[in-house]
C-alpha cells in the first residue's frame, strides 16, 4: 500500500486490485475493538481517517456506530467494492489515494486508523501524514494482527511457511517509528481476539485473500496448498480463523 515509486493511478502496482472478491469473505473485526475506535475517536459525529481501508471492515462499522470515515484506499477494485458496500448516505467517504498522500484536509480528524497493513506503508511518509490529519488531542491508533496459538492456526502457519518460505517477516520498529512522526505519545498496547469458524469456500477464499498466497503462488501450487488447507481444516475438526490483534494507539496533545 505505499511504495515509493508506485501511483495509485497504476493499477497494476496495487495487488489487492486482484483479491477484492476473496477480501470479501475475510471474517468480521470484533464488535469489542469496532467500539473502542470508536471511543479513541470520541464517538458519535467525529472524523476517523482509516488508511489503507480495503473493503471497510472497519470503515463500514464505525460509520454505523455514528462516526464520519474517510475511507482511504489505493487499490481501485478495492474501494469500488466497498463503495457498493456502503449505505447511501452512511457516513463513509471513499478516498483513491495512498496513506503517505491523501490528499484529506489538514488537522482535520479526531483519529487516524492503520489496520492490518503497516507492513504495507513507508513507516516515514505516513507517519508525517499522519500527523499533518489529526487535529489537536486527536489519536493515531495501529491494529496488527499475529495467529493465535490455536492447533489450527499453528498448522496453518506451517503449511503457508512451507508453501512460500519467502514470504516476508513482520515489520519491525515501523510501528514506533509511525507514532513518533505523528507526534502522538505515549503509546499503549491492548490485545483483541478474532475468531470465526470457515467453511470450505471461505477458507480458500481467505487464503487466496492473502498477499504471499494468492497472488505469489502459480496456480498448480496455489490448487495444491487450498486442497492441504481443506484437509487440514478437516483433521481438527474444522476451520477456525483466529488471530490476536493487538491494537496500539497514542494521543497527540491538545494545544
Amino acid at each position: 500500500m505505499g511504495r515509493r515509486d508506485a501511483s495509485v493511478r497504476d493499477a497494476s502496482r496495487w495487488v489487492f486490485n486482484r483479491l477484492a472478491e476473496d477480501y470479501a469473505r475475510r471474517p468480521p473485526y470484533p464488535d469489542a475493538l469496532v467500539d473502542r475506535l470508536a471511543a479513541l475517536a470520541g464517538g458519535p459525529g467525529r472524523r476517523v481517517a482509516d488508511l489503507g481501508a480495503g473493503l471497510g471492515h472497519l470503515a463500514l462499522p464505525l460509520a454505523a456506530r455514528g462516526l464520519r470515515v474517510a475511507a482511504v484506499e489505493p487499490a481501485e477494485a478495492m474501494l469500488r467494492a466497498l463503495a457498493a458496500r456502503a449505505p447511501a448516505g452512511g457516513g463513509v467517504e471513499p478516498v483513491h489515494a495512498s496513506a503517505e498522500e491523501t490528499g484529506l484536509p489538514a488537522a482535520a480528524f479526531d483519529l487516524v486508523l492503520i489496520a492490518d497493513a503497516l507492513h504495507w506503508i513507508d513507516p516515514e511518509r505516513a507517519g508525517a501524514e499522519a500527523g499533518r490529519l489529526l487535529g489537536p488531542g486527536g489519536a493515531v491508533a495501529l491494529v496488527e494482527a499475529a495467529p493465535a496459538a490455536t492447533p489450527f492456526m499453528a498448522a496453518l502457519g506451517a503449511l503457508l511457511a512451507r508453501a512460500n518460505p519467502r514470504a516476508p517477516p513482520p515489520p519491525s520498529g515501523r510501528r514506533r517509528q509511525l507514532l513518533a512522526l505523528a507526534g502522538a505519545a505515549p503509546a499503549r498496547a491492548e490485545p483483541h481476539l478474532q475468531e470465526a469458524p470457515l467453511d470450505g469456500a471461505g477458507l480458500a477464499a481467505l487464503l487466496r485473500s492473502l498477499s504471499h498466497v494468492g497472488p505469489a503462488l502459480g496456480p498448480a501450487a496455489l490448487e495444491a496448498l487450498l486442497g492441504e488447507a481443506a484437509a487440514l481444516a478437516e483433521r481438527h475438526g474444522g476451520a477456525r480463523w483466529s488471530r490476536t490483534l493487538t491494537l496500539t494507539w497514542a494521543r497527540r496533545p491538545p494545544p
